[in-house]
């Protein structure tokens, strides 16, 4: 979070200068020929998380353990650019938002402790989830100044949707001797029906508009690197989702899966980074 306040604060001092300059800009060195033209295309690419890895090696991070992306977890935002004239653009973004994880959790081992007092056996516990939005956005970009730093605001609208399921695999199994299993999992635990899985039925709706502040420095003529902040208004339409469940009932395990939530909406406006650090290559 830190982090992503001071990428704002910096984005925007540095688009707020060029705004404020626009008048002095003809006093100084004709960088025109390094800005993007009528016809030209800009391929966006957030690169956020491979510098984040980078600054880890580097120990610019407080000396936090380098931990490579893996693509398991991840944010990836990229963005194309056709520009109508030398100031004013079309812009299409696509948003991969995807939040995976596997969970394990120690449990004692109920058959050990039970039948041989055994207080050190443990077995293992497993939450695994499964979230992926995916974003589709479109809009207007308009641009000033003429120098290497030139600063950029945009109005975009968004759609997407998005599906979440969780798995819990435990690692003490239900029987007649023991219906209610020890777990560690996080909110299962003293579950008579104990959730097997939930999922989304279908899937979320999302939308919403952006403006956009943005800033790019043109490194060469086919090279820039930047970033960009938003204020943001969200909407998601959630679809129903599903609960599966087991229990012990009279002499056997019972596996049901029934309707755990009929869905509900959210909406929110928010200040938030769309790259929070971009590299822009021009074509």
């Amino acid at each position: 979070m830190k982090k992503i306040i001071i990428s704002a604060a910096v984005i925007l001092s540095a688009s707020f200068g060029v705004f404020a300059q626009e008048n002095e800009t003809k006093q100084k060195k004709d960088y025109s020929y390094l800005l993007p033209q009528a016809g030209d295309f800009a391929l966006v690419i957030d690169a956020g998380p491979f510098l984040k890895y980078t600054a880890d090696l580097l120990s610019f991070d407080g000396g936090v353990s380098a931990t490579a992306p893996d693509f398991k977890s991840f944010r990836q935002d990229v963005m194309g650019k056709y520009f109508l004239n030398s100031h004013t653009a079309v812009r299409a973004r696509l948003t991969i938002d995807v939040d995976n994880a596997n969970n394990n959790y120690y449990v004692l081992d109920d058959n050990k402790f039970y039948l041989d007092g055994d207080v050190e056996a443990q077995v293992v516990d497993h939450w695994k989830k499964r979230k992926t939005d995916i974003e589709i956005g479109g809009g207007l970009e308009k641009r000033i100044g003429f120098t290497r730093i030139q600063g950029y605001v945009a109005g975009e609208l968004f759609l997407g949707f998005g599906k979440e399921t969780n798995q819990y695999i435990y690692g003490n199994p239900i029987s007649e001797a023991n219906s209610v299993p020890s777990t560690t999992i996080p909110g299962m635990a003293g579950l008579a029906k104990r959730p097997l899985y939930n999922k989304t039925a279908g899937n979320n709706f999302i939308y919403g508009l952006r403006g956009i502040v943005g800033i790019d420095y043109f490194i060469t003529k086919n090279i820039a690197i930047g970033g960009e902040i938003a204020l943001e208004a969200r909407g998601q339409k959630n679809t129903k989702t599903l609960q599966a469940t087991e229990e012990w009932e009279v002499n056997q395990i019972t596996v049901k899966e029934e309707l755990n939530s009929p869905g509900g909406s959210t909406f929110k406006i928010d200040a938030t980074p769309v790259t929070s650090l971009s590299i822009s290559f021009f074509f």
